[in-house]
């Protein structure tokens, strides 16, 4: 399953507010996931940045009044690249790596280079009822970041606690969609990667899938009620499943809307419609930048 393909070996593309370093299909059997224990390299003068900001919001300079902070372990993408399989290596980082750099310090990268980002892999879905309609979550005020913004359901991978295989990226966007809208697996019909993106802000890798349900909007909102990670989100926001009407929402809600969030919505268009939709929408909101 490979689809319309735009890949790493053209060059990472710039798509306005993200990168593109490849567009492909990828079924969790086309994958293949390997683990190194390379740390991510820093220096005394990163490491300072990291640890001045950590105590900055954790101790209430930044830090919302509702979300609490934590130095979990994440995954640290080594290397992808996209060919007939979609090879990806990871590694160990923490969050504080994480905050410290990507989130906060992105620019570290000008001066120290790209290895410096701690680039804890992240998981976004385009999630399709079965009554065709895509959903996107507008973030509460109770997270620590992209509060007050549409973005897709998702999070970060984090590493396989047992050790007995590596951290699966395709388990970790189903982890989150049972966290963040209470979808049981027996929900989900499909689950395909689609490529992988950065924010240019924070320049942050992200796995884009593609995710179809069983369910119908109607129970989808009912169910998310029950949701563990229902805080997360003050709303879910439901849009027709169209190519005109994708369009219309990402003119009409631009400045709401993260940059993985367009990014979502445009390689899920350029799966379904092809590179015809998804060249003229990418050429037309370039204007908008």
């Amino acid at each position: 399953m490979h689809g319309p393909e735009i890949n790493a070996a053209g060059g990472i593309r710039d798509c306005g507010r993200f990168f593109l370093d490849f567009a492909g299909l990828y079924t969790r059997e086309e994958v293949d996931i390997s683990w190194r224990d390379d740390k991510r390299p820093s220096n005394k003068k990163v490491d300072a940045i990291i640890e001045q900001t950590w105590q900055e919001h954790t101790e209430g300079k930044y830090r919302s009044d509702t979300k609490e902070l934590y130095d979990g372990n994440l995954c640290r993408l080594l290397q992808c690249s996209a060919a007939d399989k979609l090879s990806i290596a990871l590694g160990p980082v923490g969050f504080k790596e994480f905050l410290g750099t990507n989130l906060t310090n992105a620019s570290l990268r000008y001066e120290h280079g790209m290895d410096i980002l701690a680039d804890a892999l992240g998981v976004s879905a385009a999630v399709r009822t079965a009554d065709g309609f895509l959903l996107m979550g507008m973030r509460s005020e109770s997270v620590a970041f992209h509060s007050g913004r549409l973005h897709p359901i998702g999070g970060v991978v984090e590493p396989d606690t047992s050790l007995s295989q590596p951290a699966d990226p395709f388990t970790a966007m189903i982890l989150e969609l049972e966290e963040e809208t209470a979808l049981q697996r027996d929900m989900i019909s499909e689950i395909v990667c689609m490529g992988l993106v950065r924010d240019k802000r924070i320049v942050q890798p992200e796995l884009i899938f593609d995710v179809s349900i069983s369910i119908e909007a109607t129970e989808l909102r009912r169910i998310s009620n029950d949701a563990l990670g229902k805080k997360e989100h003050s709303h879910l926001e439901l849009i027709s499943d169209h190519p005109a009407r994708i369009t219309a929402f990402i003119r009409t809600n631009f400045e709401k809307l993260t940059a993985v969030a367009i990014a979502t919505l445009l390689l899920h268009g350029l799966r379904h419609w092809g590179c015809g939709w998804f060249t003229t929408t990418r050429g037309y909101l370039k204007s908008m930048y």
